[in-house]
């Protein structure tokens, strides 16, 4: 948390610039195997605020088993060390792919989701080591294709939006 773009790239990690306090990388010091590309946001003033980590494309049939499963791993694990979470499986109502054979489309349309959070709010041991609250979701590419994406957000994420939101209306 609060570390600048200059600390971090000091640490061996190679950081494309993507824009807007957005870096890229696909290596991190303490990164999982499993996970194989992070953005992060640093912003000037609060420096590292929030951590986006993502898995390589999963191959599923169209009950989204394999995505599920991968969600499943990453859930428990982040159970283990986080302790409660608040997850979420749904279809909006009213979505034509409610049926369990149209899992992946649904989630390919919006319309399906796949989430669970930790916060202190949920019940999980929060914050610890600097962070505030995790997510974890599970999102399709296409009706065969998604991954996983963890986002950590660090305790000083209130003021880091608030940069980032300044810099979105800078040339408005």
């Amino acid at each position: 948390m609060g570390e600048t773009k200059e600390d971090i790239s000091n640490k061996g990690v190679s950081l494309k610039d993507d824009g807007n306090y957005w870096y890229t990388t696909k290596d991190l010091p303490k990164g999982n195997s499993k996970l194989t590309k992070y953005d992060l946001l640093i912003t000037p003033k609060s420096g590292l605020c929030k951590i986006i980590s993502y898995t390589d494309v999963i191959y599923s049939n169209s009950f989204g088993n394999q995505l599920k499963s991968e969600f499943e791993f990453f859930e428990k694990a982040l159970t283990k060390k986080y302790g409660e979470n608040e997850k979420y499986d749904f279809v909006q109502s009213g979505s034509i792919w409610n049926d369990t054979q149209y899992w992946m489309m649904g989630l390919l349309k919006k319309e399906r989701y796949l989430t669970a959070f930790w916060s202190k709010k949920n019940g999980s041991n929060l914050p610890q080591n600097n962070i505030k609250n995790i997510r974890v979701n599970a999102s399709a590419t296409s009706n065969d294709e998604g991954y996983i994406y963890i986002a950590y957000e660090f305790l000083n994420i209130k003021e880091c939006m608030s940069e980032y939101r300044e810099s979105q209306t800078d040339n408005i």
